[in-house]
């Protein structure tokens, strides 16, 4: 199927009111059409569909079953010209809110048994950019990203374009990643990592380790590189561990939410959060994508195995991603999503900035 006719389908959907999902990385488009508007709700990690749940359970774990949405294939083939952009208008965005919500973690960090928290804000703007123009400027501009727009009538529009993967399986091989430390790549092209950041790093490999020490083996723990997403640099660090299918709920349950998102102790760091954040996050640093997914792999292409070659097999697979560098439609504003790691060494001046500098990733699609 080709790109315009991919994203008609898409667009005649959301004008019924209907449930959709669709996403692109690395060029790949692929998109999920829910056939009514029920509200099919995650009971368990046994489902098969795309699912999109929240930081916390006091939102619903919302799925798209695959037995009830038609599936969509394309490629991300669209001339920049086509994507109408518009300038922005920013109606809110408080730096002192956030710079007292920093330094009263980093006070609680030092008198307590609090190691690190996460600490995050949101930034409200107009724009006329039709949502499905966002999302293709955000596959267009961050092609190595998990770039998506998601849609349910009872819950609302969410898009963005995350860089952490939260888990991917296939057969019984997990990959994971600690994604953590940020430093601005147009300002610094040759990073230089503080003490701070390389602590921070290991904090959030040692939680997603310990997480899957209990119900994984043979962990593998690769060399931490840096790498980067957008305008930003990050420390990234990937892990991977064999698992049983029955293991997926345990392992999503001490993963989620990741101290990457939440912070150490996790019960303590979430607490903060709730008790301290002046909003609710919803769906930001939840997680998204594909769960329990079969698709179809030819063994052989080769001409010269054209017997072979017809034989084909079927894998089950799962490709979840951390809901960050998001945003979600809020009548006729957008409300953008940023946040940082905060530890003991912190200024909450530079974290604001940090946050700043990531929310350029989702303004510069606008």
């Amino acid at each position: 199927m080709n790109a315009e006719h991919f994203f008609e389908q898409i667009q005649k959907h959301f004008e019924l009111g209907l449930p959709f999902a669709c996403f692109s990385k690395s060029g790949k488009l692929k998109a999920y059409l829910q056939s009514d508007d029920n509200l099919n709700l995650l009971e368990d990690f046994q489902s098969s569909g795309f699912v999109f749940c929240p930081f916390t359970s006091h939102h619903s774990k919302v799925i798209f079953p695959s037995k009830y949405s038609k599936v969509l294939n394309s490629k991300l083939i669209i001339e920049e010209s086509q994507i109408l952009k518009n300038r922005f208008k920013i109606h809110q965005d408080d730096k002192t809110k956030h710079l007292n919500l920093v330094g009263k973690a980093i006070n609680q960090i030092k008198y307590s048994d609090l190691k690190k928290v996460i600490c995050s804000r949101k930034i409200k703007v107009s724009s006329e950019v039709h949502s499905l123009d966002i999302f293709k400027n955000l596959g267009l501009s961050y092609p190595e990203a998990y770039s998506y727009c998601w849609f349910h009538p009872k819950i609302g529009l969410w898009l963005g374009a995350t860089p952490e993967q939260f888990l991917l399986i296939e057969r019984n091989q997990l990959k994971t990643v600690a994604l953590a430390g940020t430093i601005d790549a147009e300002k610094h092209p040759e990073p230089e990592w503080s003490e701070k950041e390389i602590e921070e790093q290991q904090m959030v490999t040692d939680f997603v380790v310990k997480a899957l020490k209990t119900s994984t083996k043979d962990l593998v723990i690769s060399p931490t590189e840096t790498v980067r997403a957008g305008r930003l640099w990050h420390l990234k660090t990937l892990i991977t561990s064999k698992v049983e299918k029955d293991k997926l709920k345990n392992i999503i349950e001490s993963l989620h939410p990741t101290s990457a998102v939440c912070g150490l102790p996790k019960t303590l760091a979430e607490a903060f959060i709730i008790n301290n954040e002046t909003y609710d996050r919803e769906y930001y640093t939840g997680f998204l994508g594909e769960l329990n997914v079969k698709q179809e792999i030819k063994r052989n292409n080769s001409l010269k195995n054209q017997e072979q070659s017809a034989i084909k097999s079927i894998r089950t697979f799962t490709d979840l991603h951390v809901n960050l560098r998001c945003m979600k439609k809020s009548g006729d504003d957008l409300e953008i999503f940023v946040g940082g790691g905060i530890t003991k060494d912190s200024q909450p001046e530079a974290e604001y900035e940090e946050t700043v500098s990531k929310s350029q990733t989702l303004l510069n699609v606008l």
